[in-house]
């Protein structure tokens, strides 16, 4: 008996070590599929996201812009002398782009432009353009801009949406700018040489015309007190089914992608200090939120290109220390199908943020560039619905939004409702009348909660399409959403 008891403990001891080792590699395996740790995650970051965003709309105040956030990072931050921008292997620190854009505000003041007013924006990627949504920021003018691939009638469409009553644009672009009655001028600090077509009635306003400003003249504007809900800038549509429409952005937006995401704060010695390389154009939404009004949120480096080039990419990112890349659909695939270059491993980028990374390419993206993280979102410009993937496992590769167990059952904001493709409108039970979530791995519509209408971003001057996209007694009486318009 003892000799039988001896033989079972000494076969109970591994028996036990391997049950031990098993269950830990089925809690990892479930852990990885079903993402509970990403799950608990998310929810425990919203919250102290939610109290970071707060608190930075205290500590603005009246001037809830992004130009209030400028002076915070010299005044507060004490970074003045920190990089703010990198552009073509030239740096400005953050006292040199408020000086720039305080000078550029009170030229445009001295045009007789006045808070609530909208510019028209017209300007390729450059220091000139960050300058000009400064100095417009500054005034509390709403910057409209204009996607530089528009010309003609297109342009024009856009302009009269805005009722702009100023134009501004780069001297590349000077010549596609075909209004006569609205006084325009272009801009040119450093970043362009002499071009010969600018029209003759163009105003060409450089450095030599800003030094001019005597300093009581800059002192005398002070920055116009702005809230949350005041509109901050307007961002075009496509325009691919009809005209571009125009993307009311309110200052609520830009605090909110300017604040600092939870996943960065808890690694501040992997992710700071922040230099983030876009060569998508600003006037695009991924650029500009996760572009400007990040690296300002963050006292970051934002690092610009004229364009996108796939053969100088990472040259740039390279070059410029970037240590995040902003992406938007096939670019990644474009770096992909470039040549090797001494340069795909050779720079410090640990981030590539955007959306439109397929399944097929995400982790040769990765291994190829050396990206240790990819951080996928899914949300239109004007789109109250968000599926961020910040997962990061190979389980969450290629996927708009990764939501484990835990997180569907906590959800309260986003959803995927089922869709009625003969009518092609949101099914609704017909014994309720309310629309049905769908369940794990069925496809539906996305739809976005919409909690006051002064969170809801608007189409500017075109209540019929804002209306269009909205959705009332969706689960119960009175509620109201915002369809996104795609099926997931």
């Amino acid at each position: 008996m003892d000799i039988l008891a001896q033989a079972a403990g000494s076969i109970g001891a591994p028996a036990a070590i391997g049950g031990a080792a098993l269950a830990l590699a089925t809690a990892a395996y479930a852990n990885a599929k079903f993402g509970i740790k990403a799950d608990i995650d998310s929810l425990r970051d919203e919250a102290a996201f939610g109290k970071r965003l707060g608190q930075r709309i205290a500590q603005l105040g009246d001037t809830c812009t992004l130009y209030g956030m400028l002076k915070r990072v010299i005044e507060v931050n004490k970074q003045g002398s920190a990089e703010a921008l990198w552009f073509e292997n030239k740096t400005w620190t953050y006292d040199q782009l408020k000086d720039y854009s305080d000078r550029l505000a009170a030229y445009i003041h001295a045009q007789g432009i006045r808070t609530g007013d909208f510019v028209a924006v017209y300007t390729t990627n450059s220091p000139e353009m960050v300058f000009t949504v400064y100095a417009l920021s500054k005034l509390g003018v709403v910057a409209a801009l204009i996607n530089t691939n528009l010309r003609d009638e297109t342009f024009k469409h856009c302009l009269n949406i805005s009722k702009s009553k100023l134009i501004i644009s780069t001297p590349d672009l000077a010549a596609f700018v075909k209004s006569d009655e609205i006084p325009r001028f272009t801009l040119n600090i450093s970043s362009f040489d002499s071009i010969s077509d600018i029209p003759t009635d163009t105003v060409q306003i450089t450095v030599e015309t800003l030094s001019q400003l005597s300093p009581s003249d800059i002192a005398a504007i002070a920055p116009a007190k702005r809230s949350p809900p005041d509109l901050a800038v307007l961002i075009y549509t496509s325009g691919t089914t009809g005209n571009p429409k125009a993307c009311a952005i309110r200052n609520s937006m830009t605090l909110v992608t300017s604040t600092p995401l939870p996943k960065d704060t808890r690694n501040p010695s992997k992710y700071f200090p922040m230099r983030i390389y876009s060569s998508l154009p600003l006037f695009h939404g991924t650029a500009f939120f996760s572009g400007v009004c990040y690296a300002v949120g963050n006292a970051g480096t934002l690092c610009l290109r004229r364009k996108f080039s796939a053969s100088k990419f990472w040259k740039d990112v390279h070059d410029s220390r970037a240590t995040r890349v902003l992406y938007i659909g096939e670019l990644c695939r474009y770096l992909l199908a470039s040549p090797p270059s001494p340069f795909d491993k050779d720079h410090n980028c640990v981030v590539a943020y955007g959306n439109g990374l397929r399944a097929e390419i995400w982790e040769k993206f990765s291994e190829r560039f050396n990206v240790p993280e990819i951080r996928e979102i899914y949300r239109s410009t004007e789109g109250v619905a968000r599926f961020d993937n910040f997962y990061g496992g190979s389980w969450g590769a290629g996927a708009v939004g990764f939501h484990g167990p835990i997180r569907r059952m906590f959800e309260q904001d986003t959803y995927l409702i089922k869709f009625d493709l003969e009518t092609e409108q949101p099914y609704r039970d017909p014994k309720t009348g309310f629309c049905v979530k769908v369940g794990p791995g069925e496809e539906g519509e996305a739809i976005g909660r919409v909690r006051t209408r002064l969170s809801l971003t608007e189409y500017l001057h075109n209540n019929e399409a804002t209306e269009k996209k909205l959705l009332t007694d969706v689960f119960e009486k009175g509620d109201l959403f915002q369809r996104m318009g795609d099926l997931l």
